[in-house]
């Protein structure tokens, strides 16, 4: 199966019109014949067939042979219209011309019924014959494979580029994944988002850089960094004060009157309960404090997972756990701006 860009903007009062009811049209309606059309799959006699009407070979002429010869029944046909595109798919191996085009009731987009007249040619029904001819002379049947997706949200620059050639029609088949993935986007309602393409295709360096380049001293300060950034007074408290279980960053939101205690494991692969356990004497401990505050548990590891019994008891006892592609992410969303400050 191929993929191609074909232009209908050439009479597009009337080809619009066609396409809803699955008939992809082009023009020439000079050569629109049977006999030219048998001639249309060898290159030598389509020349020879397209020089007897117009004279000279015109090189536009290759749109029409790609349009008559080329494209093959199940093949995709992109057409872009304004700030959108849809994909039609031919559904015969075969174009025709206009002497089996059937214009019962067929309206351009003005209302203006169409009618052919005793040349075979078409035209819109007025006295002014000659004003109102309309040049379109070969046609395909397809059937709609989705329709309307707008360009700036679907379109990647490669599609994006290719939609903006000046030849009536091209095979783009090498944008497949493009095309596709534009389409599975546009059903799923799952626009291109700039931010998440470049936090998707960033985040497994910086997973690296903080497991490579950093230390555990290092990632506590990292995450006191983070908590200052989204707002949070936040302290290393010392290491040496007796307490019940133990913290390693404490970040008061004013405005929320929130607290968040936080253990930070600086670990390789996986982070298990111990933590979690730490963490939950500490809240204990502070919960029986009276005031205004809400207390919230945090886990930040440098690790890509957690243990299996790590996961269930925190979702026990309510603690919410940061992995280090997680933490990553995090750091990605509010800007790296000033990192090193962290340091």
């Amino acid at each position: 199966m191929n993929y191609w860009l074909h232009r209908i903007s050439h009479m597009a009062e009337l080809s619009y019109p066609l396409l809803k009811k699955g008939i992809l049209s082009i023009g020439w309606a000079d050569c629109s014949e049977k006999d030219f059309l048998s001639k249309a799959h060898d290159p030598q006699q389509f020349d020879v067939a397209f020089k007897e009407v117009y004279k000279t070979l015109y090189r536009s002429r290759y749109s029409l042979w790609r349009f008559t010869s080329e494209m093959k029944q199940g093949d995709w046909v992109l057409v872009p219209s304004g700030n959108t595109f849809s994909i039609f798919e031919l559904t015969e191996d075969a174009a025709f011309c206009l002497a089996d085009l059937n214009v019962n009731g067929l309206k351009d987009c003005n209302g203006k019924i169409i009618v052919k007249g005793n040349d075979g040619g078409l035209y819109k029904e007025t006295d002014e014959k000659d004003s109102n001819f309309i040049d379109l002379g070969f046609f395909r049947k397809v059937k709609t494979v989705v329709e309307n997706i707008p360009r700036y949200e679907y379109c990647d620059a490669d599609l994006t580029s290719r939609m903006k050639i000046y030849n009536t029609n091209c095979k783009i088949t090498d944008l497949r994944a493009s095309i596709d993935s534009s389409i599975a986007k546009f059903r799923k309602s799952e626009p291109i988002n700039l931010q998440e393409e470049v936090i998707t295709k960033t985040l497994p360096s910086i997973f690296e850089l903080i497991n490579s380049k950093l230390n555990p001293d290092k990632f506590e300060f990292l995450v006191k960094w983070y908590l200052e950034k989204v707002g949070a007074t936040a302290v290393i408290p010392s290491k040496n004060a007796k307490k019940e279980g133990d913290v390693d960053i404490v970040a008061t939101f004013e405005r929320t009157r929130t607290i968040i205690f936080v253990q930070v494991k600086f670990h390789r692969d996986e982070t298990d309960d111990t933590a979690l356990t730490q963490i939950l004497e500490y809240r204990i401990s502070q919960e029986s404090m009276d005031d205004e505050y809400s207390r919230i548990a945090w886990v930040v590891t440098s690790a890509e997972k957690f243990s299996k019994k790590c996961i269930e008891a925190a979702r026990e006892n309510r603690v919410q756990l940061i992995n280090g592609k997680q933490f990553a992410r995090m750091l990605l969303e509010i800007g790296i701006s000033n990192l090193q400050q962290a340091f």
